[in-house]
């Protein structure tokens, strides 16, 4: 079964308005092609309707080149061995064949269909050729006619295959594009995922430690009443506030909670001088500079700080190169955390070094928790990751 592509091959039952236009100027240009050329002597008949005729049939099948690129060639081409065998004067019907060599090389669906199709016809019109040269009544036909009409229609099959194979390589090209961006975008959704899932398990932590809290302390505020109400009240104060909290980080969940939980403590901000030195004793000259009145903040908002600086200098000891310095700044200001992470090194000097998925997952966190991340290359060299998160937003 011959496979019919979308390209090249078409159900359709009409030709193109731009194939009908071609068509009609090309049988324009033999029907004047024929009353133009001289006769010979009157060894040539003269133009009348059958002529007319078979031009028209010839330059209307050109019109279906696309659809039917090798029906067309037969009917042109018998159309036109009519002509020329009834010894009408020349009307350059050889140009609708050469259309149409091109054609069957450019839209037909099976390429080995049209090396068949250029095989046939070349036999055909060589055997007419041939009969037409020995003929003794045909004065007007030599060696070097055929051979210069035979490379014409071999050209112009040619050049409709380097055509397919243009078009053949872009539609590889194209495929090849899509798959990249396809397989791109389910890598970032994996990674996208994959910080949901760890935020969600995190979380899941703090909830729990959070409600143990409020538990304990549930427990001795119901010992205490009746014996000391400010101890109630005390007790009572502190299950608000943890409530508070938990709840703030209840909100900031994405993704679906797992079931495997971790018991390692969560880091927070407070741990980041250990994360500095952790960095030093691994080679990378990194500093930590304080700015506001440090104070405790909401859970997610510690643990989303501390995973920005872990993933900044993560990528700042992978992509800077050599003697890279990297400077970590932590700015508790009264209604948000600034946090910045810059570095000397080369992530600007080369831009097409990817910093892998932990930038995705960095601006995901930050988002989930209502607040922004900006990354890129620093004016004059080296990378900056700066985040700012509302103390409140957890």
């Amino acid at each position: 079964m011959i496979r019919r592509d979308s390209y090249a091959w078409t159900m359709a039952s009409r030709p193109s308005r731009r194939d009908v236009a071609i068509a009609v100027a090309l049988t324009a240009v033999m029907l004047l092609g024929s009353q133009a050329t001289p006769l010979e002597g009157g060894s040539e008949r003269a133009p009348d309707v059958w002529s007319s005729l078979t031009i028209v049939i010839a330059g209307a099948a050109t019109a279906w080149r696309r659809i039917r690129p090798m029906r067309a060639l037969a009917i042109a081409t018998l159309a036109g061995i009519i002509y020329w065998v009834a010894d009408y004067p020349y009307a350059g019907s050889a140009l609708a064949m050469m259309l149409l060599l091109f054609s069957i090389a450019a839209y037909e669906p099976e390429r080995q269909r049209a090396i068949h199709g250029l095989v046939a016809f070349t036999v055909v019109i060589s055997a007419v050729l041939i009969v037409g040269l020995v003929a003794p009544e045909e004065e007007g036909v030599s060696i070097g006619l055929i051979v210069l009409n035979l490379v014409l229609f071999q050209l112009a099959w040619f050049a409709g295959d380097a055509v397919r194979t243009r078009r053949e390589r872009m539609e590889v090209l194209q495929r090849q594009v899509d798959e990249a961006a396809a397989a791109q975008r389910t890598a970032t959704q994996r990674a996208v995922d994959d910080e949901r899932t760890r935020i969600a398990r995190e979380l899941h932590d703090i909830v729990a430690h959070s409600m143990s809290v409020i538990v304990v302390q549930a427990e001795g505020a119901q010992r205490m009443i009746g014996k000391n109400d400010d101890a109630v009240a005390s007790a009572l104060g502190s299950i608000e506030q943890t409530a508070r909290r938990n709840l703030n980080d209840i909100r900031t969940t994405v993704g679906a909670l797992r079931h495997d939980v971790d018991t390692t403590p969560l880091p927070e901000l407070s741990r980041l001088p250990a994360l500095i030195d952790e960095w030093v004793e691994a080679g990378l000259d990194v500093s930590l500079d304080i700015a506001g009145e440090q104070r405790d903040l909401p859970g997610m908002v510690e643990l989303s700080g501390y995973r920005v600086v872990q993933e900044s200098l993560t990528n700042t000891m992978k992509h800077g190169g050599p003697a890279v310095r990297a400077e970590v700044t932590v700015d508790y200001q009264p209604e948000r955390l600034s946090i910045a992470v810059v570095d000397n090194g080369r992530g600007a000097a080369t831009p097409s070094t990817p910093r892998g998925h932990g930038l995705i997952g960095m601006r995901e966190r930050i988002e989930a928790v209502g607040g922004e991340l900006s990354v890129g290359p620093r004016v004059g060299g080296g990378y900056a990751v700066r985040a700012h998160i509302p103390v409140g937003a957890a």
